[in-house]
This record gives structure tokens, sequence and C-alpha cells, in this order.
């Protein structure tokens, strides 16, 4: 499935990449996932097919939702609100899941953070997504 997965919310704009990435104040950071910039309230949908493991909240990430897809192999939507989905809940790949927070009232963006882990280690997403033009 490497490279063919979709994309979790339409109009994609990644501002933060997999890894190490310096802030404009000089501190490195490792980010685990990356952070997609799209239209605030903007539908998530689940990339695959899969149960849904966990919905909770954790501070500096916000509500969070992870679907376990089998063979030791997850994704984690972050940053995410009105969700749709229950723990232990199937999903479809396309599936809404929830809608983007909006992390600043004044903008039409919001942002959602989205990781891809496999047999306990955290993957680079956008190796695992469709590649876009």
């Amino acid at each position: 499935m490497k490279g063919k997965l979709r994309w979790p919310v339409s109009n994609p704009r990644v501002i933060s990449k997999f890894g190490k990435n310096k802030t404009s104040l000089g501190a490195v950071i490792d980010n685990a996932g990356i952070d997609i910039t799209t239209n605030k309230n903007n539908q998530v949908v689940s990339v695959l097919d899969g149960v849904v493991s966990m919905v909770t909240f954790i501070r500096g990430f916000g509500n969070i939702i992870i679907i376990d897809h089998g063979d030791k192999f997850s994704t984690v939507y972050a940053m995410v609100e009105s969700i749709q989905v229950s723990e232990n809940e199937y999903v479809n790949e396309g599936s809404i899941i929830a809608k983007v927070s909006t992390y600043d009232k004044n903008t039409s963006k919001g942002i959602l953070h989205f990781e891809v882990w496999g047999n306990q280690k955290k993957m680079n997403p956008q190796k695992w997504l469709k590649k876009r033009k």
C-alpha cells in the first residue's frame, strides 16, 4: 500500500513534514507525522478500512482518533472535532470520521496532524499517501 493511500482530507497542503523540523525560533522538533492545512471544517476520512481502536484527547494534539488496520499497521488523526466514530467501530476506507479543527477562529484554515505506524514504529506518512500533482 506504500504510495497508494488516499489523503485523509481534500485540498491538503503539508506545512510540517515528518521527522526533525526547525522552528522559526531555531528549536528542533521531531514530528511523528505530518501537519496538513486545509479548509476549516473539512471532513476527515479514514485512509483505509479498519477498526477504531481509540478516541481520546491529548493536550497539545486535541482530539485524537486511532484506527487499527491490521498487521500491526495503524493511522492517527489528531486535532479533529465533530468526531463521528466510536471505539471498536469498523470503518471503511473513505468513511467520514471527523472534521478538521480550527486552530484560529479568525482564519478559514484548519490543521490535521496525521501519523502512520507500523510494528509500533512511526513511519513517514508522505511515503504512504498517493503522490499529489
